[in-house]
Formats: structure tokens, sequence, C-alpha cells
């Protein structure tokens, strides 16, 4: 990830592209989720895939729609336990109904690989003003439980929030505050079992204990940007990319690595907690371990 080079684009005519995300399908064949824009009149969740590594994409499907009536944002796609493709995203679509929703976190799910997807899940829904937004899921090590990250906006100030799921179909209610976050939480799993995350308050924080705990490594990639990705680029490294994250606030991508050795987590002891029950879980305790 320290050099990059020109390979592809991926247009629409007359429709702005953006809030794209990477996945990696289980049989090797990368996706791309975006939205595809018309501002103000037609919000579409797309999908597309590449079968030579990156050369070209093809149109694969279409998540979901939106013509008029509000607006679809920040997909993102994730590997369920039965091998389903889900797919998390913003929607607007629900503000005229009654109960009205401003905005919910929806779910769509393929059986298929990305090619057909399902009726719409209410994955994080709270009626009246509530904004929950940027979904990012992770699967737990060891344990069968899956957490959804994602802000909470116009009743909170955009603060991280996790909710917790064994199926990846039904979500636990809105769970506390993750601290030290604002706006846009985006979480990652690490091969040693630590969970990080980061959001716009350039904070990054740790779990060794599948987010039941959080600790703040004092340490800030930026003090510019917005809209973070996390990944992990090494066994001992971690990459963090914000937009518009230049020395002055410059435009552009940028990415800070960090090497997690450096950090002093040494003393955290990584726990496969699993304590945080989700719809149809009771939480686990020494003496009776995560269910199988």
């Amino acid at each position: 990830m320290r050099t990059w080079q020109q390979v592809s684009e991926i247009h629409e005519d007359g429709r702005d592209l953006d809030n794209p995300r990477l996945f990696m399908r289980a049989d090797g064949v990368p996706l791309i989720t975006f939205r595809s824009v018309i501002t103000g009149q037609s919000y579409e969740i797309e999908v597309y895939q590449t079968l030579d590594n990156g050369s070209s994409f093809q149109f694969l499907s279409q998540v979901d729609w939106d013509e008029h009536l509000g607006g679809l944002y920040e997909p993102s796609l994730a590997t369920l336990p039965d091998g389903s493709i889900a797919a998390f995203y913003t929607s607007e679509k629900h503000q005229h109904e009654h109960p009205s929703y401003s905005q919910i976190i929806s779910e769509r799910i393929s059986p298929d690989g990305g090619l057909t997807w399902g009726p719409e899940i209410f994955a994080i829904a709270q009626p009246g003003t509530a904004r929950p937004g940027e979904p990012n899921m992770i699967t737990f090590q060891d344990c069968p439980q899956l957490a959804l990250f994602y802000e909470m906006c116009a009743t909170e100030n955009c603060l991280g929030h996790v909710s917790y799921s064994t199926d990846g179909r039904s979500w636990s209610p809105i769970g506390p505050p993750i601290p030290s976050t604002f706006q846009d939480v985006q979480a990652l799993q690490t091969t040693n079992g630590l969970i990080f995350a980061t959001s716009n308050s350039y904070d990054v924080i740790v779990s060794p204990d599948d987010t039941t705990s959080w600790v703040d490594t004092n340490s800030h990639p930026f003090s510019h940007g917005e809209w973070p990705a996390i990944a992990q680029t090494s066994p001992t490294e971690i990459g963090v990319a914000l937009s518009g994250a230049g020395p002055q606030g410059e435009i552009g991508q940028y990415i800070q690595f960090g090497d997690i050795s450096s950090l002093g987590l040494d003393h955290l002891a990584t726990s496969r907690a699993c304590s945080q029950a989700g719809p149809d879980l009771q939480p686990c305790t020494p003496g009776r371990p995560c269910a199988q």
C-alpha cells in the first residue's frame, strides 16, 4: 500500500459514483459496491465485479434504488456465517411512512454471490429523527457472533455504536456508545484478535475483548481529513486512510501506517469474551462457554 498505479475506471453516463468499497468474495472474485447518483433525483446501490484482477469491472447487480423519496448512502458488503453476502447501507426511503424513520441502516442478503438480493431488513432503525449510518461489520474470532459498527447522528452527536448478531439477519438493539468516536466509526479485527477502530475524531482505539472494553492507543494518524478506512497490512501493522488529510487539509486520499508492536499493548490480554448478547444470545460467562 505504499505505491499505487492507475488500473481501471468505472463510470456511468450522467451519474456520479461515490462511497465505494471493495470486497473479496469467497471464491476470490473481487467485488466493489458504491452508490450511483443523480443528486435529488435518483439513488442506486450497485455491485460490480472484476474477473481480471481489477483491469476491468462489469455490472453485477443493483442492491436497492430510490427515486425522489430520499437517498441511499454508504454501502458495504460482508460475508455471513452461512456463506451468504450481506449488503449494508443507509436509507432515507422510510421518511414518509408511519412510523417515520429519518434514516435507517438497511440490509439485503444475497445467496448467490451478489447476483440477486433478498428483501430489505431493518438492521438498525429507530423511529423519529435518529440517523444511524456508515455501517461496517466484523466477525469475532473463535466466537459465533458478528458485530455491526455504525454512527448515530441527529439524536446523538454522531457517536459510534455497535450491535450484535449470530446469523447476520437479526440484530440487537442500539448498544452503548463507543468511546473516543465521532462520525463514521470503522472497525478491524487483526489476526492477533485485537479489534481496532477509528473515526472522524482521529483517535485509534483498541478492544482486547470483543468490544466489551476499549483502550485509547493515544495515537492520531492525522490531524486533518475525514471518512476513514482501516486495514491490516502485515502481522504487526495497520494502515489508516483518510480523505482530504494532507498536512494542511489538502484534498486526496492519504494513508498512514502504524506498528502495532510499538503501541504498548502487550499488557492487554486478548480475550474471546463474546460477552455482548445478540437478539438470540445470552451472554457467555466463565462457567458457560459461547454456544456453537
